[in-house]
């Protein structure tokens, strides 16, 4: 059975992408900067699957906020984390409070959050530093994941998977 958990994509938009079609939500402004978005992958095909999806740029029908993003932003990079506990809510909540990284679009990705948005905003990279102290501290809320803890890094160039 393939590992299933939650996943951080970092998305680099190098110009500002104005009155984006995003589904339901209508039409939004992405200025030019870092795109962090929180979501989990326990279907059938979980994380692997989920991630080589994220890898494609273009969908034909798009099925997720994050899927008309995607489409005029480089993916940089996924951290994930696979543990049977879903962590969207308890990395959303530790985003939140991070420096330097802001919530944006109401309602990205979060059709079943009571968050306001699972997407980010920060106008330079975070370093890794920041993300993993500040998903780690989403961990230590759910005693079942750290008993239970895969932690990767996959970095993508010429949207090509790769492991780091």
């Amino acid at each position: 059975m393939p590992a299933r958990g939650t996943y951080l994509l970092i998305l680099r938009l190098d110009r500002d992408v104005v009155g984006l079609p995003v589904g339901k939500l209508g039409a939004l402004d992405f200025p030019a900067g870092y795109y962090l978005y929180i979501g989990s992958a326990f279907g059938s095909g979980g994380l692997p699957a989920r991630l080589a999806y994220h890898a494609k740029r273009r969908k034909t029908r798009p099925h997720w906020h994050i899927d008309y993003l995607r489409e005029h932003g480089e993916l940089e990079e996924a951290w994930i984390i696979a543990c049977p506990v879903r962590l969207e809510h308890a990395w959303v909540s530790a985003l939140s409070a991070a420096p330097d990284v802001q919530p944006v679009a109401p309602g990205f990705g979060a059709s079943d959050s009571p968050y306001t948005s699972h997407l980010f905003f920060s106008p330079v990279r975070p370093s890794p530093h920041t993300l993993a102290g500040t998903l780690f501290q989403g961990i230590e809320q759910v005693a079942d994941c750290i008993t239970h803890l895969s932690i990767e890094v996959h970095t993508f160039h010429d949207r090509q998977l790769t492991s780091a």
